[in-house]
């Protein structure tokens, strides 16, 4: 079974940390509300504790989403489990919401495909294993901001975005018009501004489908922007309001 989040000619939605704009981040709570309402993924960040289980959270620290402070490698799973971490969350509704861990989350959404952004070197064979463990290897794709960290992943065998550096060796071979080597990577998951300055994504977009790479762009939240990346070729988008987007999306 191919990956469906490989597919440069899909229309994806992918839920940024799940249904954010309605519920807590990266908690099982807003995950399944992007299910449900029809997502066709979710994404969420992966860190790992101090006892070495990978958790689903997206800061090093958990000082803004919980009740809690310190870093995530400081604490114990067991210990981590003992924050909200929907605490600080404007959606905050009911009683505390634990911090899950990366196999609540696999078996959880067991047909769900999966964007897992590995935030850190020491979370990537944790992750691995996992994955292979529930047998998600067709309906997962890995990506991190660290080099190190997707240089690593490359040689996994399982699904991968491009690197920071790779994503930005082709914006030349974007902007020339020309065919860029087949890569490493199996999708390029790309923003329209980075540090303040433009991204050329539709001619990234046209580049990498020259050799077969689906073209995901991060974070799309408005109706007519997504509207135009779909008609110039982006293949998934990556938003905190999937509702939004299904609704939008060309049929």
């Amino acid at each position: 079974m191919r990956n469906p989040l490989l597919d440069p000619n899909a229309r994806v939605v992918i839920a940024h940390r799940g249904n954010r704009v309605a519920a807590p981040e990266n908690t099982l709570v807003s995950f399944g509300q992007a299910v449900r309402l029809g997502a066709d993924a979710i994404e969420f960040d992966v860190r790992v504790t101090r006892d070495g289980v990978p958790v689903v959270i997206h800061d090093a620290d958990i000082d803004r989403t919980t009740d809690g402070h310190g870093s995530v490698e400081s604490f114990t799973f067991d210990e981590l489990r003992r924050f909200d971490a929907a605490a600080r969350s404007p959606q905050r509704a009911g009683s505390a919401i634990p911090i899950p861990s990366l196999e609540e989350v696999l078996d959880a959404f067991r047909e769900t495909p999966l964007v897992i952004e590995v935030k850190a070197f020491t979370a990537v064979d944790a992750t691995e294993r996992m994955i292979h463990r529930f047998a998600a290897e067709n309906r997962v794709l890995l990506g991190s901001p660290e080099t190190l960290v997707m240089n690593r992943l490359y040689r996994s065998g399982l699904s991968s975005c491009a690197s920071m550096r790779d994503a930005t060796r082709l914006i030349p071979i974007a902007l020339a018009g020309l065919r860029p080597p087949q890569p490493d990577y199996h999708v390029l998951s790309i923003t329209r501004r980075f540090r303040g300055f433009p991204i050329p994504v539709l001619r990234m977009a046209a580049a990498a489908r020259k050799v077969g790479v689906a073209t995901h762009v991060w974070t799309v939240n408005d109706v007519r922007e997504a509207t135009a990346l779909w008609s110039g070729g982006i293949s998934g988008i990556v938003t905190d309001d999937p509702a939004a987007m299904l609704r939008a999306r060309p049929r």
